[in-house]
């Protein structure tokens, strides 16, 4: 429903835009008579035309001060379009509605109700024509109410619906008002009354009959519901929406008939425009309190149980579901559309049949979205725990932009439908003047999409690359060395597309990147030589992450500290030491490393034999201790050779040091010699040999 109020927002903006630079449809004679009145009526619009006619230049110049005012323009990009479409619209904003100065239409308004009024009390013929019409336009009203209470057993809502009954009912009403209608006519011919007063007085009678007879037929057909809705709810609408309805009935009437010729040249060309803007204007004000008054019954009555409907796979259930739940939201865009068309000069401006037709865009629009979303929804896997592939995280995120281009393509077909139907020609402003504006905006479009997609399959492979597999040692290198480096890589990849499609999307708009570039380029210069450190530390981090020479999980020393390594950036790492300690260390600061979780790990035992004791009996219980430690399944795995280089390694005065090497994995020395030496001090205490 935010894309629905979006496309209003949309077409209020765009269709402004063309009020002002291009009207929405060629004038009709009627309406050139009416503005060539007004101007030659007034003495100063009268000498600001023969002014403007007589300094008008040639045909060829002002076409290449044009020419040349478009070059100029065009390069400003989106910038300069929407700086000039804003000046022009302040500019035009005054003379949109009437195509004249708004003062001046009013001013020439009061001028002529004022002589008008003056010429018919001074002569008496307008106390004379309220004196009777008043009376028998009375009458007409009595009338009209006797119709509506003549007919309304016929009527009622029932359950079921008498169909026959109803359509006689319906037909009746038509036909008495049409009777009545014809009946005042032809006793009005036979008033001793100017031709004038009796035609004026013929148009009001049928702006009342008709405004009654559209309220109540509307009423009435209320009663066809009594099938799908409750009568309760029928007969609740029939008597509160009947007042609403013949208030905006009767004003959208009374604004139509100030188009009339005869009340035209009674009211005065410009009072009558006026009068029917502002008669339009209230019946579409009259309906936005309607609505907003009776919201949920005329809800009920329109979708029924709609709105509370599940989420369903059919598109047309689930796109009426969403209308019934924010149709009144629609209903006040489309009428303040309707004001702001009234103001822009669209002067015939049926409301009622407009809304109806912009409704059933809006819901063609609906089930369209509704089915491409069906259509480009990917499936999901089988099972829970089965893994997205790389093509298939792919496919998803293609999908999705194609339904979000898609989106926006169906919101953009129903704002131009529907500013087509409230009179605005959005698509011919688009292909013409609006062209500066679309293609930087395309242009923009495609900037932003192409960056996603290359981040999107970028982020895919590495989503994918990380992802464990069951195939995979938990601590294989390989791993390791990626899940070091593809996290950096990312981070510089999307730092590089914000960078490259910010340029990009400010060129296209207009915005000159030159000085930017530059800027940037001066200030990268002037932050290198101030962060010489940084610098160096990127540096020597990437080529310590790039020759593999540590990752996250390995056991180092770097001389002064020995710890686990957490994480990894290109400017530092994280060592966790034995304490429990976090040391952040600069690479620029480390000078060696001691890396001893890589490939295998050597224990060498080494024991004092007093000059007393045999040192082969030492070296012998060393090798039986070794044999029976990798027979352990504990350590079987841990520890991949036999006891190898046994001797004696030094001779001293009272004592000798006997010393071997044993090969283990990484990281199991401690481990793996604190069980070495309690089954030396085991079989040493059997033999009775002390150290």
């Amino acid at each position: 429903m935010k894309q629905l109020i979006a496309v209003l927002f949309v077409m209020l903006s765009i269709g402004s835009a063309y009020a002002q630079q291009a009207k929405p449809a060629p004038p009709t004679s009627s309406d050139a008579v009416d503005r060539l009145i007004v101007v030659l009526e007034d003495p100063v619009l009268r000498e600001q035309l023969l002014e403007h006619l007589r300094s008008t230049p040639s045909a060829a110049a002002p076409t290449a001060a044009g020419a040349e005012e478009a070059d100029s323009g065009g390069s400003a990009g989106l910038v300069g379009a929407l700086y000039r479409w804003s000046d022009e619209l302040v500019t035009s904003l005054p003379t949109a509605t009437f195509g004249v100065p708004i003062d001046r239409k009013l001013a020439q308004a009061g001028t002529q109700i004022g002589s008008r009024v003056q010429s018919g009390v001074s002569s008496g013929q307008l106390l004379q024509f309220v004196g009777w019409a008043l009376p028998g336009l009375v009458i007409v009203a009595g009338i009209g109410i006797g119709i509506r209470r003549v007919t309304r057993g016929l009527v009622q809502a029932t359950k079921p619906v008498r169909k026959r009954k109803l359509a006689m009912g319906l037909m009746l009403k038509v036909v008495l008002a049409a009777a009545a209608l014809f009946v005042v006519a032809v006793l009005v011919n036979f008033l001793p009354v100017p031709k004038l007063a009796s035609t004026s007085f013929t148009s009001l009678a049928v702006g009342i009959l008709l405004a009654m007879l559209t309220a109540e037929l509307a009423t009435s057909a209320l009663s066809g519901f009594g099938s799908v809705r409750s009568v309760r709810l029928i007969r609740y609408g029939q008597h509160r929406f009947y007042p609403w309805w013949l208030a905006v009935a009767s004003f959208a009437t009374f604004a139509a008939l100030s188009a009339d010729p005869t009340l035209r040249q009674v009211l005065g060309w410009s009072a009558a425009d006026f009068a029917g803007l502002i008669l339009n204007c209230i019946a579409a004000l009259i309906m936005l309190g309607f609505i907003s008054r009776h919201r949920m019954a005329l809800g009920r009555l329109i979708f029924g149980t709609a709105a509370r409907a599940p989420v369903s796979d059919n598109p047309i259930r689930n796109a009426t579901r969403r209308l019934a739940r924010h149709w009144h939201l629609l209903a006040y865009g489309f009428l303040i559309l309707s004001i702001f068309s009234l103001l822009a000069g669209q002067r015939d401006n049926d409301v009622l049949s407009q809304m109806l037709w912009s409704f059933a865009a809006v819901l063609v629009g609906m089930v369209t979205i509704a089915v491409l979303h069906r259509l480009t929804t990917p499936k999901s896997p089988r099972y829970r725990y089965e893994r997205y592939t790389l093509r298939q995280i792919l496919t998803g995120k293609v999908l999705k932009m194609l339904r979000v281009a898609a989106d926006t393509l169906t919101l953009f077909a129903m704002a131009i439908t529907i500013a087509g139907i409230w009179g605005f020609n959005i698509w011919g402003w688009l292909t013409t003047d609006g062209r500066v504006i679309v293609g930087p905006l395309f242009a923009v479009a495609t900037v932003v999409a192409v960056a996603w997609l290359i981040w999107v399959t970028l982020d895919a492979w590495i989503a994918t690359t990380l992802a464990p597999d069951k195939g995979t040692r938990p601590g294989a290198q390989r791993s390791s060395r990626l899940q070091t480096l593809l996290p950096l890589m990312r981070n510089g990849v999307l730092i590089l597309l914000v960078v490259l499609g910010g340029i990009a999307v400010l060129a296209n708009i207009g915005v000159d990147v030159t000085p930017l570039i530059a800027g940037a380029g001066v200030f990268g210069l002037a932050l290198s030589f101030g962060s010489q450190q940084l610098v160096q530390d990127v540096i020597t981090g990437f080529f310590i992450l790039a020759e593999d020479t540590i990752a996250v999980g390995d056991t180092i020393s770097t001389g002064d500290r020995t710890g686990v390594v957490e994480s990894l950036s290109l400017r530092s790492m994280r060592l966790r030491d034995s304490d429990g300690a976090l040391h952040s260390i600069p690479f620029s600061t480390v000078k060696a490393l001691k890396n001893s979780s890589r490939n295998f790990g050597v224990l060498r035992p080494r024991f004092t034999v007093p000059s007393g004791t045999d040192p082969l009996a030492v070296i012998d219980e060393m090798r039986t201790a070794a044999t029976e430690l990798r027979a352990d399944p504990k350590f079987a795995k841990a520890i991949t050779s036999d006891m190898h280089d046994l001797g004696i390694d030094e001779i001293n005065a009272g004592s000798v040091v006997v010393s071997g090497s044993l090969r283990t994995s990484p990281v199991r020395q401690p481990e793996i010699a604190r069980a070495f030496n309690g089954r030396m001090l085991a079989g040493l205490a059997e033999k009775g040999i002390r150290l």
